[in-house]
């Protein structure tokens, strides 16, 4: 893998999965700042990050202050994040720690000549680095192995922790690489390809995908499930075109409005569709149904899906029953009606039960 991509592919990942995250509750903020500290650490530390805050400064080792700064505000936001996920307050006690040691980093800088291993306090700037990240990491592995207990989407997570203790090696790497010159004795692995740049960009890249990959997943199911309503609402907007609240195109920006609303859209044309639904429709439906095997919400979702179909039928021929049907079934909120209509949508596209 050339260089230049573990330089550069985590920083622009981490950015553009800040600026298209939006805040809300306390754990969308902290994952929000997961990717802020991520970002600006990596951005400080590429080597374009560095000509830049040179250039600007003057102080040519100013970088690796803002890099560092910047990793340890995002092992703050993670610990704040697992903490929220598990449903147990933030402890103070670390912000404090993290804060504390990273004043004593800044003292240290200030006295180190420069960043040469051999040169005084950079083997102590390394300790506190270490000392300020390695307590966060901890708590972020040990609540994230909790909360995969709870969790439905443990890969993100098991990600997450794979990348934090990667960080803890690389910490472990550095401090001891600092040490060695300081107290004699030789490291050549510390300065390896694989414990230098490839360590440190697998940690990255694992605490972004894995912190990613839930919300990914969530928005992959949102798509699905709005995709799958299409031909129920496409037949009950064709029969009266007023049920649209925003009958545009699927884009992939504020899809959970937009599934919120096509629901809504869909309960809405069903009711209007009430009038023109036959009670036999569905009795023979069900009775058709169990025939052919369908049990639990299968059964509810396909004979609801041959009632709406005949009601269209018979709305569009100016037909109405004698006496119409109540509304059919569905879930007892949102996210279960949902899920109901997704099924009566592929019911209908199907033409699952034909009624005999």
């Amino acid at each position: 893998m050339p260089e230049w991509l573990l330089h550069y592919a985590p920083t622009l990942l981490a950015w553009l999965l800040f600026t298209t995250r939006r805040g809300g509750d306390p754990g969308r903020r902290a994952v929000r700042q997961v990717f802020l500290g991520l970002a600006v650490s990596l951005t400080a530390l590429t080597p374009a990050g560095h000509a830049v805050i040179r250039a600007v400064t003057g102080a040519p080792d100013l970088p690796r202050l803002v890099g560092h700064a910047g990793m340890l505000y995002a092992a703050w936001s993670a610990q704040r994040l697992l903490a929220h996920l598990n449903g147990i307050r933030p402890p103070r006690a670390q912000g404090w720690w993290i804060g504390g040691m990273f004043a004593v980093m800044c003292v240290l800088f200030a006295l180190m000549p420069d960043l040469k291993p051999q040169s005084p306090w950079v083997m102590e700037y390394c300790f506190a680095y270490a000392a300020a990240q390695i307590p966060a990491f901890v708590g972020v592995i040990r609540l994230g192995l909790r909360y995969t207990r709870l969790a439905s989407l443990r890969t993100g997570l098991y990600l997450a922790v794979a990348g934090t203790a990667a960080g803890i090696g690389y910490l472990v790497n550095k401090t001891v690489l600092a040490a060695a010159p300081r107290w004699g004795f030789e490291y050549p692995l510390g300065h390896a390809f694989l414990m230098s740049k490839a360590l440190p960009a697998a940690a990255h890249l694992l605490v972004l995908v894995g912190v990613t990959l839930p919300g990914a997943v969530a928005w992959l199911g949102r798509w699905l499930r709005y995709r799958r309503l299409r031909p129920l609402w496409t037949a009950l907007y064709r029969a009266d075109p007023a049920i649209a609240l925003d009958p545009r195109r699927l884009v992939p920006w504020g899809l959970r409005m937009r599934l919120y609303r096509r629901v809504i859209e869909i309960r809405d044309g069903l009711l209007a569709l009430q009038p023109y639904r036959d009670p036999a429709v569905a009795v023979a439906a069900r009775e058709s149904g169990i025939r052919d095997g369908l049990r639990g919400r299968r059964l509810d979702a396909a004979v609801e899906a041959a009632a709406v179909a005949a009601a269209l039928s018979a709305r569009a021929d100016g037909v109405v029953p004698g006496a119409a049907e109540s509304i059919g079934p569905g879930g007892e909120d949102l996210d279960s009606d949902t899920a109901f209509l997704s099924e009566v949508a592929v019911a209908y596209r199907r033409g699952a039960v034909a009624v005999r």
